[in-house]
């Protein structure tokens, strides 16, 4: 298990990534709603008509395979963000058993502060008062960590 600052390294990456691909679903559903939308497509390929001559013929139909490619991409998104939700569960769990392993009850705020609540340096700083700047909370941190 790792400890400390890579443990808050790896949930905050993680975290990230559930962000991107929570966009990449929203992304790709937006696109099944247009094809879904739009319905059918034109397009007009040159070719030999039943005639005999050769020219442009008109071809409307639904664009199956481009859908399919996109359903198929969103059940993978799917699947790869409630794979990365489970493993956020676990790492708050380990985070929370390694926040209350710290001596310290200024420096447990502020790590779930900043990891767990997501805010940021300044509002951090905000929340513990006083002449608690973004600055020294980052340097706390840093020098808490390096001790560690």
């Amino acid at each position: 298990m790792p400890l400390g600052k890579e443990l808050l390294d790896q949930y905050v990456d993680l975290q990230d990534e559930i962000k991107d691909l929570k966009r990449r679903i929203n992304k790709i559903k937006a696109e099944i709603e247009r094809l879904e939308s739009e319905g059918t497509v034109l397009d007009s390929v040159k070719g030999s008509r039943k005639d005999g001559t050769i020219g442009s013929i008109r071809i409307e139909g639904f664009p199956v395979l481009c859908y399919d490619e996109k359903l198929s991409q969103l059940y993978r998104y799917k699947a790869q963000l409630e794979k990365a939700e489970q493993q956020a569960i676990k790492l708050v769990n380990e985070i929370e058993i390694y926040i209350n392993s710290i001596e310290d009850c200024r420096m447990r705020r502020i790590i779930r502060y900043r990891f767990i609540d997501k805010l940021s340096w300044n509002q951090v700083a905000d929340r513990l008062g006083g002449n608690n700047t973004e600055g020294s909370i980052k340097m706390a941190v840093s020098r808490f960590m390096e001790k560690v």
